[in-house]
Formats: C-alpha cells, structure tokens, sequence
C-alpha cells in the first residue's frame, strides 16, 4: 500500500471514479497488481488515493463490469486472470458511430427508466439526500464543466443506488463512464446555459417523482430525459425505442 500511496496518489479534480479506475488499471497492466491477486479494502484504496470511498467504490464497479475485477464475498475485489475477462462491454471507440450511439441510448433508456421507477418505490430520506446533494451540485453553475459532468453521473449513479440492487447499480455506473464522453460532446454543442438548464429541469422532474413515490411519472419523466439526450446529440432512435 506504501507505493499506491506515494506513486499514484491524485489530486481532487472531478471525474475521480475514471481517474481511480485509469490508475488500476496502470496497476494491473504493469503486473504490480497481479492476476488472482486481491485489491485492498476500500477503506484503504480510499486513504492511498486521498478520495472517498465512494469514488473507489463506483471505480471498482466499472472495472468489474468490464470483466477485470470480480467481487467475492469475504475475500473483497479480485484481479481476473486475462482469459476469463470475458463480460459484456460497451467498446468507447465504436460510439463516434450515430448507429452505435443509438443503440447505447436505447439501452440505456431500457435500465435507467426502470431504475427510475424502482428508485420511486424504494428510496430512502439517505437516498433522497444524496440527490438533492447531486441535483445542487448540477446546479451550482449556468455552463458545463467537468464539475456539472460529475454532478449528472452522480445522479444517476444515485438512482440506481436507490433501487437497492447492486447489479443495477454496477450496471449503471458502468454505462455512466461510456456515456461521460458523448455528454462532453453535448456540452460543446452549445455556447449559452440552455443545455445546462434544461438538463437540470429535467433531472428535477424525475427527483420530483421519485421524492412522491410516483414510480409511473419517475418513469415518464427518465424517458422525456433520454429521448432528449439523444435528441441533443443528433441520435435518431430507431421506431418503438423508449417507447416511442
């Protein structure tokens, strides 16, 4: 743990869980983390990094999702042996493709309205303060910056945690580090604060469901959402997506 601690401690930018997730997979890569071999506890990954664990918790939900790290209880995080990394991926490079883009969308539309639904059924006052806490954060300025990328994949990363069921959650969070990419190119689509408003409006309309326990409206509201996603990005949904 010493040489974590000193050679790949980060500074506190945003977009902590990708950068935890980057410097793991450097361990791996160069074999100081070696195949079978089990990670630290959270609590210390946490205290080496200078993040919480939180940040490395949702970095080693990415890397187990793409079939690097597997989870086993009592023994913690596990590096998987090269030729059993054999999982379901989603490749960032193919979604420069519209067609690709689209597919990632309806996916996406599929998990997160109903992660949506379940978060209105299941939820919490500790899981409602996490998404006001994200949604203020969204919030906090008219532009977008890393800090507002951040901010929006918290929350839907919230969501999920919500719902009480790690699959979906790990799920999620995954599909949340592909997606970080294209909401950038979003962001660049527009030179006033309107993407950020009505970005903003739209995950206050689903807070607001999911706050009444209205599953059906949290829904309808996750759906105006990614369609809209889509739409900011020029990705025509194919007929019947997200219920179109």
């Amino acid at each position: 743990m010493e040489e974590l601690s000193t050679k790949f401690a980060v500074e506190r930018p945003t977009g902590l869980p990708d950068r935890i997730a980057d410097k793991l997979m450097e361990q791996i890569a160069s074999g100081a983390l070696a195949e079978g071999q089990v990670l630290p506890t959270e609590t210390e990954l946490a205290r080496s990094f200078g993040v919480s664990r939180n940040v490395v918790r949702e970095a080693i939900a990415r890397l187990r999702y793409e079939g690097i790290l597997d989870s086993r209880q009592g023994r913690g995080a596990v590096v998987c042996p090269q030729n059993e990394r054999l999982t379901f991926r989603i490749d960032g490079n193919g979604l420069g493709d519209s067609e690709n883009l689209g597919e990632l969308f309806e996916l996406r539309g599929v998990l997160e309205i109903e992660i949506a639904g379940i978060a209105a059924m299941r939820r919490t006052d500790a899981d409602l303060a996490e998404l006001h806490s994200a949604l203020s954060d969204l919030a906090e300025t008219p532009f977008f910056d890393e800090a507002k990328l951040e901010a929006d994949a918290r929350f839907h990363r919230a969501l999920a945690s919500a719902t009480g069921n790690t699959y979906l959650m790990g799920l999620s969070t995954y599909i949340s580090f592909r997606l970080k990419g294209t909401t950038r190119d979003t962001a660049a689509v527009y030179t006033s604060d309107d993407l950020a408003k009505r970005t903003l409006d739209e995950h206050r309309s689903i807070l607001g469901y999911v706050e009444a326990q209205d599953p059906s409206g949290a829904q309808d509201a996750m759906r105006h959402h990614i369609r809209s996603a889509a739409e900011r990005l020029g990705v025509t949904l194919r007929g019947g997506g997200l219920g179109q």
